[in-house]
């Protein structure tokens, strides 16, 4: 199988991390926005990334969908819980790392604007107040836990753990930590762990 995305991408880590957890074999193919048409297009018409192209010559698309998908190939270790209610705890948890990730994309690349193309003061305050409430929340479920949801890891831990990441790289001077003790103890675990090193941006 195929993954094409970009080290920058936190959604591409998501769905690497799933595949490095899961022990499933794969090629991590590079594709920058400038190489989008010709290597993504092919496989998901919406031009985004991350795409999983599987062995079979179909394409699985959108990160969610990715991690499911390689749940599902091997019985163990198991990412998404079975029992319905388990799954749909794990799936939320999923849902607040996108959604800090994605208020964390729309900052870095406002960024990137000319200051005069830049939204207002007003925008980034809405943008960092999710971050905020999303990580809020993280931290009460979290609790004294080993792990952000049941006794072993799973899809909830990636999700913390992926867009904190990149909460750390792309805004380090947020500030999370101090309001987030426990979070932040979690996460300082998390990157211990062989898959996030793995497919830590920096160490590629």
């Amino acid at each position: 199988m195929k993954l094409f995305g970009t080290p920058g991408s936190p959604f591409v880590r998501k769905a690497r991390l799933a595949l490095e957890e899961k022990g499933v074999p794969y090629e991590y193919v590079l594709a920058p926005r400038e190489t989008r048409k010709e290597l993504v297009v092919p496989h998901n018409p919406l031009g985004k990334i991350p795409v999983l192209l599987r062995d079979d010559g179909k394409s699985v698309f959108d990160s969610p969908v990715i991690v499911e998908y390689v749940d599902g190939l091997k019985p163990e270790p198991r990412l998404i819980p079975q029992a319905f209610e388990d799954r749909i705890a794990v799936k939320r948890w999923e849902a607040l790392g996108d959604g800090v990730a994605e208020a964390t994309v729309l900052i870095t690349h406002d960024w990137r604007k000319p200051e005069d193309k830049r939204e207002p003061e007003k925008w980034y305050e809405a943008q960092r107040e999710k971050i905020r409430r999303g990580l809020a929340m993280m931290e009460r479920e979290l609790g004294d836990g080993a792990f952000c949801f049941g006794k072993s890891f799973t899809l909830a831990d990636i999700a913390a753990g992926y867009a904190l990441a990149y909460l750390e790289e792309g805004i380090p001077d947020f500030g999370w930590r101090s309001a987030n003790p426990r979070l932040s103890r979690h996460y300082d675990t998390l990157s211990k762990r062989a898959a996030f090193r793995n497919t830590d941006p920096d160490a590629k």
